[in-house]
């Protein structure tokens, strides 16, 4: 296990729960309320449904962590469970989810950036600041996984502040007419409205298991993992809901559904300054910034758990003294630096809902594969009740994962699928076999 060899950064239970929860935050709180928005309040009852499934989602997690330790997440469970076809497809299609995500984070940040700074709103310089960012946090990832834990660890202290502030004491100024107005803004049925919120609210909770991947940098994985993803879940759950709502009954429903930066409109309406607004931005692009180090992080670990394996090309193993994939995080950030050229939109609004829609689809599918692997994988466990355990949190999750592709946008759903076909053309091309 890289765990285990001398001189390895490494990072421990505090640093392992910042990184899912702020993973968890920093790939939506900023923007989430204003997708949402466009559903209306109904998305409350999203929320609520949505729990049950992510919980469950991370006590599956929580229980691959200690089945298979040292493991590399969706990947590393769905290979031992299925073998090596299946693992080859769960990192195929979680590997591009996270590149995905990664560009919608820098989307965030070049958002907020232009509610400071109006000229980068202009492509060329939007995409420009874009690319600089992704090399920046390559950069320090290659540096080690100490390195980002720290930044990601401070990124999360300094925004947390603003989030309880809003939370908390945003209900001061809440009003329930405002949030009544626009409780149903899409005119769906009650039953459409709240199945279409389901792909945002995952959105919500994807990198649920970021300290699983990350697993060979965490210290004592066995115990700080399950851990962290308990906590990381209950906190970020917490703060999502939260501010979603009181944003929802502060900021009419068609101002917050078009803004680019809810967070930073939410403080200067509260405070009636336009400077609450700019304070608020610059927290959110350091928060936002301290996510993208560690999903860098945890996308370099997935890839090169694979590459170990023989499942992906030789030089995503390739480590520094760090025991960080320098050469595949190199190549990483050379390919997000084409999809952003690719996906530049006139808003950070709707690049970052087209991102989400898309990036969601695809992560159900390895979260999928986890949850029947925990069933598979749970019974050389246990036997007897408790394995009756394995099987209630492995269908229920799969289930809830199955629903919100359901509700996902069709056209993009097929795409994902065609990934999927894509992923068994490129194991057959490189003639993998299973052992």
């Amino acid at each position: 296990m890289l765990a285990n060899k001398k001189g390895i950064s490494q990072i421990g239970l505090l640093a392992a729960m910042f990184l899912v929860t702020s993973n968890m935050l920093g790939s939506g709180v900023y923007m989430l309320p204003a997708s949402l928005a466009g559903i209306g309040g109904i998305s409350l009852i999203g929320w609520g449904v949505a729990m049950l499934g992510v919980i469950a989602l991370a006590l599956v997690f929580a229980r691959l962590a200690i089945i298979v330790p040292g493991g590399a997440g969706p990947y590393s469970y769905a290979r031992a469970a299925f073998g090596d076809f299946i693992g080859y497809q769960t990192n195929f299609v979680y590997s591009l989810a996270n590149w995905i995500a990664l560009v919608s984070m820098v989307t965030i940040v070049v958002g907020y950036l232009a509610n400071i700074f109006p000229l980068f709103s202009n492509l060329a310089i939007s995409a420009a600041t874009q690319i600089l960012i992704i090399w920046l946090f390559t950069w320090l990832n290659i540096r080690g996984a100490k390195v980002v834990g720290l930044v990601q660890s401070l990124a999360f202290m300094l925004a947390v502040f603003p989030l309880l502030f809003v939370a908390v004491f945003g209900w001061h100024w809440f009003n329930y007419d405002t949030f009544i107005a626009g409780w149903n803004a899409s005119h769906q049925t009650p039953v459409t409205a709240v199945n279409s919120s389901f792909n945002n609210i995952m959105w919500a909770f994807i990198g649920v298991e970021s300290a699983c991947v990350s697993a060979a940098v965490v210290k004592n994985p066995k115990k700080n993992i399950p851990l962290a993803t308990i906590l990381g879940v209950i906190i970020a759950a917490t703060i999502y809901i939260a501010t979603c709502t009181v944003m929802m009954g502060i900021i009419p429903n068609h101002q917050l559904a078009a803004s680019s930066a809810p967070f930073a409109d939410t403080l200067a309406t509260i405070f009636h300054s336009h400077t609450a607004g700019i304070l608020m931005s610059i927290v959110a692009i350091i928060d936002c910034s301290g996510a993208m180090a560690g999903w860098t992080l945890v996308t370099g670990h997935t890839a090169r758990a694979a590459a170990e394996d023989n499942l992906f090309p030789s030089v995503f193993a390739k480590t520094n003294k760090q025991g960080v994939p320098a050469l595949g995080l190199t190549i990483l950030a050379v390919v997000m630096s084409i999809v952003v050229v690719l996906t530049i939109s006139p808003t950070a609004q709707q690049q970052f809902n087209k991102i989400i829609t898309m990036s969601v689809i695809l992560y159900l599918i390895p979260y999928i594969f986890s949850a029947f692997a925990v069933i598979k994988l749970g019974k050389n466990e246990v036997g007897g009740k408790n394995y009756w355990l394995y099987v209630i949190l492995g269908l229920l999750a799969a289930v809830f994962c199955m629903w919100s592709i359901l509700g996902s946008d069709k056209p993009l759903t097929v795409w994902a699928f065609l990934v999927m076909i894509a992923s068994t053309v490129f194991f057959a091309f490189k003639g993998y076999g299973s052992k």
